[in-house]
């Protein structure tokens, strides 16, 4: 036991003494490499002579990117390597390879990013300046690098921006200090792994080196070195704002297929543009203020303005149909040729009139059938003539408007009444075999049919020319409704289609 104890003091001592020897070592070699130096002298042999200093840049993250003040953030690790040749030493006076030095130690240029936007924030890394054998130091140090960055948002929120970082020298001209990119391609510009960000990603990196003169330089150039990044952005936000507007005004065009009478229409119709308004207010803090128009700008003017038009059209069409002003139609008979209007409505009571007799003719021949058939079933019969009237009621209403049966606004009440009337007397003046209760059940049924026709009271108030005009500004209004129906999605969802192109681009 003694033994072994013995041995482990022996073993300690003997690290404690290489450690010993190993910090002398370095020591004496340091002692040795900055006793005559001085890190204020550029380390070259001939004062006329340039240095050469490369360069390269590993982006870390995007810190920030103020899309309203136009600039750009970025955590950044800058790497620079010269050759210090009064800082080399041989294997006879040490061993070591490297050893690591401070900033202030040494000489270091004086790179620095020469477009900044505002003061660097540079992080005390030590041992951040490693110095080889050879001479040659590698100086790497992070940064926060705040630079203007230009927008470009024709194509906004599908464009693409181009940030640019110049770096060069204050004090050396190409004539004594040479900034060049790293050898390696690799090295020049890069991404570290733990580079992320929620609405950009780089697409491109490029280093360009330029001689570029300076104000209060005469005939001297500065090598500079300017990186640019191509970032692109994540459009899937503006994207859903864009699908909600489009859905919105899909609702509107839905909204146009009902009835231009129905009230439900106009004011579901005005609340649409307000609230594609407030979506893109929402996005309107995200943008700076630009001279020109975006690709969202265009978008959200187009959706805002096809709404407006569906909301304004709904409108009017409700008011034209709907209003009781006496004053209006007066002013429209004054203003249309109403010879061609009359000679339209003496076709239309003819062929009232043709219907009318070609009924009674009918009605006549089923008494007559009844009284040579005494098989004939009485209720059968009195069906077959209530079905031939509600037939022929139609044809007449059809003849009335000229168009169709749904459209009330040509009929009058007292031409409604008229033809009830005329059918009437045209079945009491039939044969008295048909009994007074099959007569009772004929009226009944055509008033019923002639009660549910949706006829506007206001057409009392009208004169005879007037209702005409009316008549006929509610075919010209339907008529617009209907083009409004077709055209507006379908100009509507091309332009869409163009802008949203290009994505594609």
């Amino acid at each position: 036991m003694k033994y072994l104890l013995n041995a482990f003091l022996l073993l300690i001592s003997c690290l404690n003494f290489d450690n010993t020897v190993g910090n002398q070592e370095e020591t004496q070699l340091r002692n040795t490499l900055f006793s005559n130096y001085n890190p204020k002298v550029r380390p070259v042999q001939d004062i006329s002579s340039d240095l050469t200093v490369e360069m390269g840049l590993a982006l870390q993250n995007i810190e920030k990117f103020d899309q309203m003040q136009e600039s750009i953030t970025l955590n950044a690790w800058i790497r620079q390597t010269w050759n210090d040749y009064r800082l080399s030493w041989n294997s006879t006076q040490s061993n070591l390879t490297f050893i690591s030095v401070s900033k202030s130690q040494v000489w270091v240029p004086d790179t620095e990013l020469l477009n900044a936007a505002g003061l660097p924030e540079i992080y005390t890394l030590k041992g951040g300046l490693m110095l080889y054998s050879d001479g040659t130091v590698f100086y790497s140090n992070p940064v926060v690098l705040k630079m203007p960055c230009s927008l470009e948002l024709e194509t906004f929120p599908f464009d693409t921006q181009t940030c640019s970082m110049v770096f060069g020298s204050w004090v050396y001209s190409s004539d004594f200090l040479n900034l060049i990119p790293y050898n390696d391609e690799e090295k020049q510009i890069d991404v570290l792994d733990s580079f992320s960000h929620t609405e950009w990603e780089i697409d491109e990196l490029t280093v360009e080196m330029i001689l570029r003169e300076r104000e209060g330089h005469i005939n001297e150039e500065f090598n500079e070195l300017e990186y640019s990044i191509v970032l692109s952005r994540f459009p899937h936000y503006y994207k859903l704002s864009m699908g909600m507007t489009i859905a919105l005004v899909l609702v509107s065009f839905i909204i146009m297929l009902m009835e231009p009478s129905n009230v439900s229409r106009t004011s579901t119709a005005v609340f649409i543009p307000l609230t594609i308004l407030a979506l893109q207010l929402t996005l309107a803090d995200k943008i700076p203020v630009v001279g020109y128009f975006t690709l969202m700008d265009n978008f959200f003017l187009c959706c805002f303005i096809t709404s407006m038009l569906v909301s304004i059209e709904s409108g009017l069409i409700y008011s034209l149909i709907t209003t009781e002003s006496k004053r209006l139609y007066s002013y429209l008979v004054t203003k249309v040729d109403l010879t061609k209007l009359l000679e339209k409505d003496q076709k239309k009571i003819k062929l009232r009139k043709q219907t009318k007799m070609e009924h009674s003719e009918e009605i006549d021949t089923l008494a007559l059938e009844q009284n040579n058939n005494n098989n004939t079933d009485t209720k059968e019969l009195e069906n077959r003539i209530a079905e031939t009237e509600f037939s022929d009621a139609s044809k007449i209403l059809e003849n009335l408007n000229g168009e169709s049966s749904s459209d009330p606004a040509e009929i009058t009440e007292g031409m409604a009444q008229e033809a009830m009337k005329d059918e009437i007397d045209a079945v009491e003046n039939s044969d008295k075999s048909i009994s007074i209760s099959s007569h009772s059940s004929h009226y009944d049924n055509f008033q019923n049919y002639v009660k549910t026709i949706p006829y506007n009271d206001k057409l009392l108030k009208l004169t005879y020319k007037e209702r005409l005009v009316y008549g006929e500004l509610i075919k010209w209004v339907k008529y617009i409704d209907n083009v409004f129906r077709v055209l507006m999605p379908i100009i509507f969802l091309s332009y869409i289609g163009s802008l949203l192109a290009v994505e594609n681009t």
